[in-house]
């Protein structure tokens, strides 16, 4: 096993044990807490996707995460909190397609597991992890004759794997919530797409702001 699978393996066992290993179950009372965010993407295996006609993609993209963890244990001084998160990240590039320049698109959907440190009413820190599933592709897309919605004109690149993340955020008050998470995820070659070379791995960087609701 390579050293990224031997790294997401390790974070899958985390996410299952660290329940086990807790000082105190938490009773089924316990509220959800759901967080939404807004965030800056970089990537640097992206950026050095080559054309043979030229371009390259721009050295940052944008970020959307949804997220609900509950907590279920207690753990020395930390709360131990299950969940799951859905995010999508997008880079757009001056690459010529057929019609279109691409554009990057990313998904992922990772079960996970956060350390909470402190109270979540006034300061807070979290540490976070989470293995699971990711999606990446470059698509050329209209977005001037479908009205409000971008219309997928041609998908020259897809690929999807498993991945994962380690992270970490802090809570200022009831409501704001900002973080960093590092996604490991390796997409594979993309030379003989079309004039495309290159290979796309990780890590890549998302750091984020948003709001977070519940308890």
């Amino acid at each position: 096993m390579h050293g990224k699978g031997r790294l997401i393996a390790a974070l899958g066992l985390c996410v299952a044990v660290v329940p086990v290993f807790a000082d105190e179950i938490v009773d089924d009372g316990a509220r959800w807490n759901w967080t939404a965010t807004l965030g800056l993407a970089t990537w640097s295996d992206l950026g050095d996707v080559e054309s043979s006609s030229g371009g390259q993609f721009d050295s940052g993209g944008f970020a959307l995460e949804l997220a609900g963890h509950r907590k279920v244990a207690r753990w020395g001084s930390a709360d131990v909190l299950l969940g799951a998160d859905l995010g999508l990240f997008t880079t757009d590039s001056n690459i010529a397609g057929i019609s279109q320049e691409l554009t990057q698109r990313g998904l992922y959907l990772t079960p996970s597991v956060k350390l909470r440190y402190g109270e979540r009413s006034r300061r807070y820190l979290n540490l976070e992890a989470g293995v699971g599933w990711y999606e990446t592709d470059f698509a050329e897309l209209d977005c001037d004759t479908g009205g409000s919605l971008c219309v997928e004109l041609r998908d020259p690149f897809n690929s999807d794997t498993v991945g994962a993340y380690v992270g970490i955020s802090g809570g200022f008050g009831r409501w704001f919530i900002a973080g960093l998470k590092v996604h490991y995820a390796d997409f594979g070659s993309v030379t003989g797409v079309g004039s495309l070379t290159g290979e796309l791995k990780g890590p890549i960087y998302i750091f984020s702001l948003g709001a977070a609701f519940g308890g």
